[in-house]
């Protein structure tokens, strides 16, 4: 997506009506961006400001508030593991141990290929089906590290 497609589309969000006011479609706009730039850079964040007739600071703000947004370059796959407590208790610590290791990157950095970042996660909520990861959107519960393989290769991992 260019950065003019960008513009387009959240001008199309904007007129959906779905929201009583303009800033009520920050958190959208920006889930767009995310969804199709490596990052949510400045030029990215000044568009939704003033699309949005909001205040450029608060669109950076939000962006950076919010764990879901990246403002720094990331893989095209973003896996979340998830070391809060009910996941560390169930091997949390050992799965993300396992990807790093597998993936040849550490928490935060973008494999080689630019197909993976590897982020460690506060809490996902699940802790029912502890230990969980997220990549992008989809989640795995009750995670075993042998499994991790087979995850990545459903996202084009080599091996």
């Amino acid at each position: 997506m260019t950065l003019s497609e960008f513009r387009e589309e959240v001008k199309r969000l904007k007129e959906s009506g779905k929201y009583p006011e303009l800033k009520s479609y920050l958190l959208p706009a920006l889930w767009i961006a995310e969804k199709n730039f490596p990052a949510i850079t400045h030029d990215v964040m000044r568009i939704v400001a003033e699309e949005l007739s909001v205040p450029l600071v608060e669109v950076e703000e939000v962006a950076r508030f919010y764990a879901m947004f990246h403002t720094e370059k990331k893989g095209k796959y973003v896996i979340r593991v998830c070391t809060n407590l009910s996941c560390m208790l169930r091997g949390g610590e050992e799965v993300l141990s396992e990807l790093c290791r597998l993936l040849n990157i550490k928490p935060g950095e973008i494999t080689t290929d630019g197909l993976f970042t590897v982020e460690e996660y506060e809490c996902m909520g699940l802790c029912d089906g502890a230990p969980a990861i997220t990549v992008n959107e989809d989640r795995y519960t009750n995670v075993k590290v042998e499994e991790l393989p087979q995850i990545l290769k459903k996202y084009g991992w080599k091996g």
